[in-house]
């Protein structure tokens, strides 16, 4: 401890020393001999050129060339000799003492310039300007702030910290933009203009894959504005960041702890829906996305039995495992047509006739009962299908007015519902004449709707 005292002693005296160069500069600011201050400046540091470098030297002459600023015109230079030369002091100096000591008129006078060349950019959309002006806004405004110069009590700077996040993100400073927003957050800035920023931040996080800080993020964002709806940047956290098992475990989870929103339910099954069809996805794997999205939507139209989108949705997962299957058996049948067509002319032999016909009826046997295996999921899936539908149809049906999202839902429904029917008709032709007439007089009800909701 006495020798880092006796460093400190040293370097005070040092301070002092150098100080006691630049009286006559000093004097004459305070009489507001600018010039006078200025060759007296000019004959100490040629007198004494170990000076230049010093603390003293960079304060005096940022002090000069601050009050020369004031006039623009005999002296364009000015700002930037007086900014150039307080940056080197504030190296030289942290503690700051020539400063508290003698005045902090060029910091005033380097954060009112900063934040005004700020806004002059920022007014034209200067955005690289508006953001290097507003950054040292910010800087210089910490500075006084933190020092207690201010006759403002403040922290800091909110409004320059506003533009120079704002500046940043227009420029394309992506880590300069989160660094400015990410302090008005943590120091619970919360206008009513600022949501967009909050949003911002949590999709930068998100994009970055920076989950810990991204938790943090969200929960402040959601104490801060609690109108506000969050669950989608959590969800879409997960969507961009987790792996279609990673969502599906997930999921589960939040499903068996009972903690999982009916807004989360539907996104968590447009996430399903969209992994079914993610590159190399195996088809059985898509058929288990596919299933999953129908158990994420009915999910959530269990929550809200109004939620006609959800049950929509749900149906429409039906309907494409239903899809899936009708093409294995279309492509069955083709290869029944296959066999039959390259069949080539029995043998006349009996025996070997025999012996030609059973190897290929059990070729032909094989493929119909992969057909027949598939009749019962089929059916399972277009009952479900029309269940679901008919679900959301039946919300929206019969409102007098219906909004643009309502009309395409009522619209898709008929036609669905239709198309689904008279599946159910054509496997009942020949078979069953009441379930035909059934399944035909359902056909034709929403076949007849088609035009209505056009």
């Amino acid at each position: 401890m006495k020798k880092l005292m006796g460093v400190l002693t040293i370097l005070l005296a040092m301070h002092s020393v150098q100080a006691q160069d630049f009286d006559k500069v000093k004097t004459n600011l305070l009489l507001s001999k600018t010039d006078d201050a200025k060759a007296d400046y000019d004959k100490v540091v040629a007198k004494k050129a170990n000076l230049v470098g010093t603390a003293a030297a960079y304060y005096w002459k940022s002090k000069i060339y601050s009050a020369y600023h004031k006039d623009a015109v005999k002296y364009p230079n000015a700002y930037n000799e007086s900014k150039a030369a307080l940056e080197e002091y504030i190296k030289a100096d942290p503690s700051l003492q020539l400063a508290k000591d003698n005045g902090q008129e060029p910091f005033f006078d380097v954060y009112i310039k900063s934040f005004k060349g700020g806004v002059d950019s920022f007014n034209v959309k200067a955005w690289k300007g508006a953001a290097f002006h507003f950054v040292n806004a910010v800087k210089y405004s910490d500075i006084i702030f933190a020092q207690g110069w201010a006759s403002s009590k403040q922290k800091f700077d909110t409004t320059a910290l506003i533009y120079a996040g704002y500046s940043n993100q227009n420029a394309g400073n992506l880590e300069e933009t989160i660094f400015y927003y990410k302090r008005l957050v943590d120091n619970k800035v919360t206008t009513p203009e600022l949501v967009d920023l909050y949003r911002y931040l949590l999709i930068q996080l998100t994009n970055n894959k920076e989950k810990a800080q991204f938790d943090t993020y969200l929960a402040m964002a959601a104490a801060a504005y609690p109108n506000e709806s969050w669950v989608e940047y959590g969800t879409d956290y997960i969507d961009k960041n987790l792996s279609i098992e990673e969502k599906v475990a997930m999921f589960d989870k939040l499903v068996a702890g009972g903690s999982i929103s009916e807004l989360e339910c539907q996104m968590f099954g447009d996430m399903f829906m969209s992994g079914k069809s993610s590159e190399g996805v195996s088809q059985e794997n898509s058929d288990k996305y596919i299933a999953k999205a129908a158990e994420a939507y009915k999910k959530a139209y269990t929550m809200n039995n109004k939620n006609f989108a959800a049950a929509f949705n749900a149906g429409i997962s039906y309907y494409n495992a239903f899809t899936v299957l009708d093409e294995k058996v279309a492509v069955n049948f083709k290869a029944l047509q296959t066999i039959n067509a390259t069949k080539p002319v029995a043998p006349k032999d009996p025996k070997k006739k025999v012996a030609f016909d059973a190897f290929y009826k059990a070729k032909l046997d094989s493929v119909k009962k992969i057909n027949t295996s598939l009749d019962a999921p089929i059916k399972e899936n277009v009952d479900a299908a029309i269940e679901w539908i008919d679900k959301a149809f039946n919300v929206i049906k019969d409102k007098e007015k219906l909004e643009r999202g309502e009309k395409n839902v009522a619209a898709r429904s008929v036609d669905f519902l239709a198309t689904l029917y008279a599946y159910k008709r054509d496997k009942a032709r020949g078979k069953d004449q009441k379930s035909f007439d059934e399944f035909d007089t359902k056909f034709n009800t929403y076949d007849k709707l088609h035009d209505k909701y056009q």
